[in-house]
């Protein structure tokens, strides 16, 4: 299982919104009425205990997350949009933010939706008991974010589609290295 062969080029053409403009403004407003929930945004933002609270102990949570490290660091400096708190005061707004060691990067997009996303959708084929479960957490994972105002909903998004985008590409590495003989996910079903 391995993100090192994924391309990522197709997500530098979605580009967010631009910082002056009206829809960052309009994003901004969204998040300032978002109900702040210091709990519920510090319960989630450390994915790995999030999933394992689900699932347990599994090899393979640490192993996305440290697999789709690099390309979200990548997308996050080719991007380098600032986090809305910074652009908040660009339009005379006052955006107060839970603040998290996890904000130290730039907003777009975000990564916890797409280590969210990406980890739920992996874990379903290994559990398919949680399918509801992980579906749930992946979305408080990423709503998360927004409510503690350390992302747009457009970073959110672009999380998310990142996210799904990198399990289908490691499931398909997984379908094909089965359909060979050897396994790179071990599953609790026959492929």
């Amino acid at each position: 299982m391995s993100l090192k062969d994924f391309d990522y080029s197709k997500f530098k053409k979605i580009k967010p919104p631009k910082d002056n403009s009206l829809e960052t403004f309009k994003e901004i407003q969204y998040l300032n009425k978002l109900r702040k929930d210091d709990k519920f945004v510090k319960d989630n933002d450390n994915i790995k205990e999030v999933f394992i609270n689900v699932v347990g102990k599994d090899e393979d949570i640490g192993k996305l997350i440290d697999d789709s490290r690099p390309v979200i660091s990548k997308l996050k400096k080719y991007f380098n949009r600032p986090r809305p708190k910074d652009l908040a005061k660009n339009f005379g707004l006052k955006l107060e933010d839970v603040e998290l060691d996890s904000m130290k990067t730039a907003s777009y997009p975000s990564g916890h939706s797409a280590q969210g996303y990406l980890i739920a959708e992996v874990l379903k084929d290994k559990y398919p008991d949680k399918l509801k479960e992980l579906d749930e957490k992946a979305k408080d994972i990423s709503d998360s974010r927004n409510i503690a105002r350390s992302h747009y909903k457009s970073d959110s998004e672009a999380g998310k589609r990142l996210g799904l985008d990198m399990a289908n590409h490691l499931k398909g590495n997984v379908w094909k290295q089965n359909w060979n003989g050897t396994s790179c996910l071990k599953t609790k079903k026959t492929l």
